[in-house]
């Protein structure tokens, strides 16, 4: 043993018993050491600290507490110290499901709220807009479910979702919101039973609803039972029901994390089973032979973009002779709109580029694509802000360069909420053309149609302020702002050469 800044720290040979009592604690209880036995020494060290963490997990919890924090425990403190058991286990797991419970139950009385809140606000616009703008389906629903959740912080999708749900549920069903309402099954579970009643006879809709009044409540495989139950009671009409899906056939681009995205495609099995089969198929067969060492997950991935790459060039190709439904046209030109900040591009910011429609991508991704770009628009902006110069303008619609630059500007929907980009949006003034507003940047934003169409008959106002925010009011008297997206980098103080001009001689006169 020596002795380093009051420290004593073991030298070899190893003294278990002086380790014991200089490193760690006095009353530390330690079971017997025993000698170390032949073979292999990293098993016996392994022993040895099993039997030390059982001996502690044994000790009393109020003194393994007080020893390890230096004071007593609360009664939630010492309940996490006592010692493991089947007791304890079960108890947890009974605290466990009653807080789940608790949940269920709050959640019934959060769809019931909704559902009140719902209704009373679209009898209030009613009287003060009209029907026509007031309904559920209109602007008015699209006014109340924004508000509320900007007042919830949640998705207004989201809250648009359960409205619906819930009205068909309590309004439809009400054997199962009855077993929702008390408590019985989780919204979940009645989402899964609306999902699987749309589009149901209504004939079958009392024995559906009590059916599912029982599977929410019982069944351990809701969504396959309830798909069953259905089927059962109308399989009569299974023709025309895969008709109706084949209707709503569509495909959906969702954005996902660090650059990331997802294509789904919504339409008949029968379509698109064999064609998912055919492209995992392909990356089975190319993954034992492929010379990057891609898995079958990118394969199949890096397969699919080149079929669709493929199959694009070979429909246009088609199309031109006559021979698709879509009539022939110029060629389509796929566009990635990408804003790339010149000062992070030359490294001299942590700017990131910004890709239309996504968000911010890393500035490497940007490169890539740089390279195969065919064009580029330049975007000036003030040396010190990193904000561009004011455009003043007169005309009511924006010149394509100001709209262009609003769009860049802005990115997205200034809509608190919502996320649609901007080149799918419009163009608003924020302070409008006819109460003598400009159509300048200071007065335009990016707007999407239905926010835009409900500000024009009045249901929100908007206000853009200096620093960005916008200021937006719904029709109850509650304000919400949207603070812009993260601010470019302003300039750097030093030149981005680093080499300072020269210094022009003094004036002879």
């Amino acid at each position: 043993m020596f002795e380093s800044d009051g420290l004593q720290v073991l030298d070899a040979p190893w003294d278990l018993d002086d380790f014991a009592g200089s490193v760690l604690h006095p009353d530390a209880m330690l079971p017997p050491v025993p000698e170390e036995p032949a073979g292999d020494a990293e098993q016996w060290l392994a022993w040895v600290g099993g039997e030390i963490d059982a001996e502690i997990a044994a000790a009393d919890p109020m003194e393994r507490f007080a020893r390890e924090f230096g004071r007593p425990a609360s009664p939630d403190e010492l309940e996490r110290f006592a010692p493991a058991s089947l007791e304890r286990a079960a108890a947890a797991q009974d605290r466990a499901v009653g807080a789940f419970r608790v949940r269920s139950g709050a959640d019934a009385g959060w769809i019931a709220a909704l559902l009140d809140a719902h209704e009373a606000s679209v009898a209030d616009l009613t009287v003060r807009f009209g029907p026509q703008v007031a309904t559920s389906d209109r602007l008015g629903g699209f006014a109340f479910t924004n508000t509320i959740a900007l007042l919830t912080r949640t998705d207004p999708r989201r809250v648009a979702h359960q409205v619906r749900t819930a009205l068909t549920l309590r309004d439809r069903l009400p054997r199962t919101w009855a077993v929702f309402q008390a408590g019985d099954t989780t919204w979940p579970r009645a989402e899964k039973a609306v999902a699987r009643f749309e589009g149901l006879d209504e004939q079958h809709w009392a024995a559906y609803d009590l059916e599912a009044s029982r599977i929410v409540r019982d069944s351990t495989r809701v969504r396959a039972d309830l798909r069953r139950m259905r089927e059962r009671l109308q399989d009569d009409t299974a023709a025309q029901r895969a008709r109706t899906t084949f209707q709503r056939r569509t495909t959906v681009l969702e954005a996902g994390p660090d650059a990331g995205a997802a294509f789904v495609v919504e339409g008949l099995a029968t379509d698109w089973l064999p064609r998912s089969e055919a492209i995992q198929r392909l990356a089975v067969a190319a993954h034992g032979t492929d010379p990057l060492g891609r898995t079958v997950a990118q394969l199949r991935h890096d397969i699919t973009r080149r079929v669709f790459d493929l199959g694009l060039e070979a429909f246009e190709a088609s199309a031109a002779a006559g021979g698709e439904v879509v009539p022939a046209r110029t060629r389509v030109q796929v566009a990635l709109t990408i804003t790339v900040p010149a000062l992070g591009w030359l490294g001299r910011t942590r700017e990131q580029a910004v890709l239309a429609g996504y968000g911010p991508i890393p500035m490497e991704l940007a490169k890539a694509y740089a390279g195969q770009a065919t064009s580029f628009v330049r975007v000036l902006t003030d040396p010190v802000t990193g904000v561009r110069l004011t455009m003043d303008r007169t005309a009511r619609k924006p010149p394509t360069d100001l709209d262009r630059w609003v769009r860049i500007r802005d990115g997205r929907t200034r809509f608190p909420g919502r996320t649609t980009p901007a080149h799918l949006a419009d163009i608003d003034h924020a302070r409008e053309w006819q109460d003598d507003g400009f159509t300048d940047e200071d007065n335009l934003i990016v707007l999407d149609r239905p926010a835009h169409n409900a500000k024009s008959v009045g249901l929100f106002t908007d206000e853009l302020l200096q620093n960005g925010i916008v200021r937006i009011g719904d029709p109850w008297g509650h304000v919400f702002e949207d603070p812009p997206d993260d601010p470019m980098d302003p300039a750097p103080s030093a030149p981005v050469t680093g080499t300072p001009p020269p210094v022009d001689p003094p004036c002879p006169f």
